[in-house]
Parts: C-alpha cells; structure tokens; sequence
C-alpha cells in the first residue's frame, strides 16, 4: 500500500505532467511508473516538504531546490533534453528560464495545495 506522501507526489507528478502537455511544453516527462527509484525518492521528500510547515510558495527557490535535486542525480545542463544522458535545458537559474517554465514552476505549487487539501487518509 501506498504512504499519503506517495500517493500526493504521484498525484502532483502526474497532474505536472498533464498540465505540460496540455502547454505544449518541449519536454514531456516520462509518467511516475518509468521514472528511476532516485527520482521518485527524491520527489517524494520534495512532496512530504511541501506538504508541511516548511513548504515553499516560491516558484524562484522550488526550482532551485530542483536544480540541486537533479545536479545530485547526476544531472547535467545542455541545450537538448536527453533523458539517457541525464542533460537538461532547465538546469539554469530561475531567473533565465522561459514563461512556460516558469508556469510549469506555479503549476508544482498549485498542484501541491491541492494535494495538501484533497489527498488524505
């Protein structure tokens, strides 16, 4: 069975991933059940934080925060996305990123309110 905390981040993760979809963002990620154990990990920590006091409202520091999430995973920044090789276009600072990111950024948040609200025990 799953935590509260897994069933909130595969909710947020998966409503992330719809909602870039329906933006025609550039980069689709991949749905919950292929992604790599440290990743899911990863955003299960990410979504028991936001889930709690400590939470950020701030797109500018969650990016960050995933900016050092993925720098951890082995992550590197490039200008084409390529899942294999772990590069990235994203991996810059918030303030560089195009407005689809940065709503890609809101969205998280967004998404985590609803997820603190409507997914419980």
């Amino acid at each position: 069975m799953q935590s509260l905390n897994e069933r909130r981040a595969i909710f947020v993760y998966e409503g992330a991933r719809l909602a870039a979809q329906a933006a025609g963002a550039p980069i689709i990620p991949s749905s919950w059940g292929e992604r790599e154990v440290a990743f899911r990990e990863q955003f299960i920590a990410v979504i028991e934080r936001q889930s709690g006091e400590q939470r950020s409202n701030s797109p500018e520091e969650l990016h960050g925060s995933w900016m050092q999430a993925y720098f951890t995973m082995g992550w590197v920044y490039g200008e084409k996305y390529d899942r294999e090789r772990h590069v990235h276009p994203d991996l810059v600072p918030y303030a560089q990123l195009g407005q689809l990111e940065r709503d890609k950024d809101a969205v998280f948040i967004a998404l985590c309110a609803i997820a603190r609200q409507w997914v419980y025990d």
